[in-house]
């Protein structure tokens, strides 16, 4: 959802439940989440935020100076690239850099993918005995509709654009995974568990609906 304070475009999102009243959550990416009582009206959502304005007008002006982010990438020099979340050249990335578009295609893909294998394993070694879970595996694919993947098998596969999100969106789609060992739908259950190890789930999965078109090669 959108609404504009002060000529700033806002894009919030809000999670309705039985509660009395509505509250603010700010992450440093830009996402403005509102936790109101169900059937809160939009008017009164747009006057908290008015009422709010203060610090979601200095997140948005901070965020300002960040490094501009493209879908469409030129990879010349001065093309940024996300990794964990942040803006590198493709200097930082590749220590040599090919001289066609789709070699630095296909060396991206190939950095992206090794690190990707690195930091999942990583991550799903730490959250395994946290969660009480064993996988059977952990692979890497390109997926052009999913973070992660379980299944019965205790399978687990993760998109290789993954290592381009920031470390706790990362987590989030991990600890998802893993959890999908013990329930493997989408019921209250499982996300009662989700949200017993990752209680920001919710702002996670925002933050890689939001930016996850610019995590591109």
């Amino acid at each position: 959802m959108q609404f504009t304070i002060d000529s700033y475009e806002i894009t919030y999102q809000v999670q309705y439940a039985k509660r009395q009243k509505i509250t603010m959550e700010l992450s440093p990416e830009g996402l403005v989440s509102l936790k109101a009582p169900l059937k809160t009206p939009i008017e009164e959502l747009e006057k908290f935020l008015i009422s709010n304005k203060k610090p979601i007008l200095k997140l948005y002006k901070s965020l300002e100076n960040r490094t501009y982010i493209s879908r469409e990438k030129k990879y010349d020099e001065e093309e940024n690239f996300l990794f964990l979340g942040k803006a590198c050249k493709l200097s930082e990335l590749l220590t040599e850099i090919p001289e066609t578009e789709e070699a630095v295609q296909a060396a991206l893909y190939s950095f992206y993918t090794k690190r990707t294998k690195e930091i999942t394993k990583e991550r799903v070694k730490y959250y395994e005995k946290v969660i009480g879970v064993k996988a059977k595996s952990v692979t890497i694919v390109n997926s052009p509709k999913t973070w992660g993947t379980c299944n019965s098998n205790k399978e687990l596969t993760f998109n290789y654009r993954l290592s381009m999100a920031a470390p706790a969106a990362i987590d989030y789609v991990v600890i998802h995974e893993l959890c999908h060992i013990l329930h493997l739908n989408h019921d209250r259950s499982f996300w009662r568990k989700v949200g017993s190890f990752d209680s920001r789930y919710e702002s996670h999965q925002a933050y890689l609906a939001q930016f996850g078109a610019f995590m591109t090669i």
